[in-house]
């Protein structure tokens, strides 16, 4: 057998082991790295067409967020329970978040959907959780129009701790929730119940 046909084989071999590699490997990487964020968010394109600027809206918030769906099958489940900076800060025409509860959807940077809930129990201790995130205006990526878009980093997603919770559970029960704006108003509704 000629040299040359040698390493052709050994070519063709190392290609055959590398193309299914690279294929995983991109499929993996959005466990791993914000894939989302970088291939499918145009800050520049966003900024454009809601007047914030650009530098603005790459702002790194530090929010806590809830669970608290609205009855069996709400697509926007999750609720802003707290942002640092506040929101009003980030956007001119932002209005004033303090002590409100605001529904928003909630996807990650790294592959654009939202978190799985499936360790969420019915007990407020599960439902609170910490996170690292930027924040866009509704409407955004062709999400839902009246609801501001939160992409979050997922590694920075913690549960708070049982008092953490218990204390800002308590503490938003008397907080006014943008759900009754009709501003705001998605048009969700709950199932009618049987």
């Amino acid at each position: 057998m000629a040299a040359g046909t040698n390493k052709n084989v050994a070519f063709i071999a190392i290609l055959g082991v590398l193309v299914p590699c690279l294929i995983g490997l991109w499929f993996a990487l959005p466990m791993f790295l914000p894939m989302y964020l970088w291939t499918k968010v145009n800050l520049r394109a966003i900024s454009a067409a809601s007047s914030i600027p650009e530098d603005k809206l790459a702002t790194k918030f530090k929010l806590n967020v809830r669970y608290e769906p609205r009855g069996e099958g709400d697509p926007i489940p999750w609720q802003i329970v707290a942002s640092t900076p506040p929101w009003k800060d980030v956007s001119p025409t932002g209005e004033d978040e303090e002590e409100l509860l605001v529904r928003c959807t909630f996807i990650s940077a790294n592959d654009g959907e939202a978190p799985g809930t499936a360790f969420i129990n019915s007990t407020y201790k599960d439902r609170y959780f910490s996170v690292e995130a930027i924040r866009l205006p509704p409407g955004t990526l062709g999400h839902n129009a009246k609801r501001p878009l939160v992409i979050y980093d997922r590694m920075s997603m913690t549960r708070m701790d049982i008092s953490n919770a218990d204390m800002t559970r308590r503490t938003v029960q008397t907080w006014e929730n943008d759900d009754l704006w009709p501003e705001r108003d998605d048009g969700w509704e709950a199932p009618a119940s049987k």
